[in-house]
């Protein structure tokens, strides 16, 4: 109790809103509970894609990110060894941009 007493209001105001929405999930009727629980797990799949194709994203960009600063320091005479320890590309790689 003394931990809830030095609680900020904003804090105790987050607390009861939790308590209210596992309150209400608990006074569900047995099939709104499975349909409750079917959309929660869509909706964390839903989010765990978005985040893999986000991801996915970046680093499909930061690899032609890295190609590009390595062309242009090819084209710049910089050495290939110094250009794979700049962009994290292989020899090959830079040799074949």
């Amino acid at each position: 109790m003394y931990s809830w007493n030095r609680m900020p209001d904003a804090l105790k105001e987050q607390v009861f809103k939790h308590l209210d929405q596992l309150a209400a999930k608990a006074n569900l009727s047995e099939a709104d509970r499975i349909a409750y629980d079917k959309a929660l797990d869509r909706f964390y799949v839903n989010r765990a894609v978005e985040e893999d194709i986000l991801r996915e994203g970046w680093e499909k960009g930061r690899q032609e990110g890295q190609r590009h600063i390595a062309l242009n320091m090819k084209k710049a005479g910089i050495p290939y060894a110094t250009i794979a320890s700049c962009t994290g590309l292989s020899l090959e790689e830079i040799e074949a941009l």
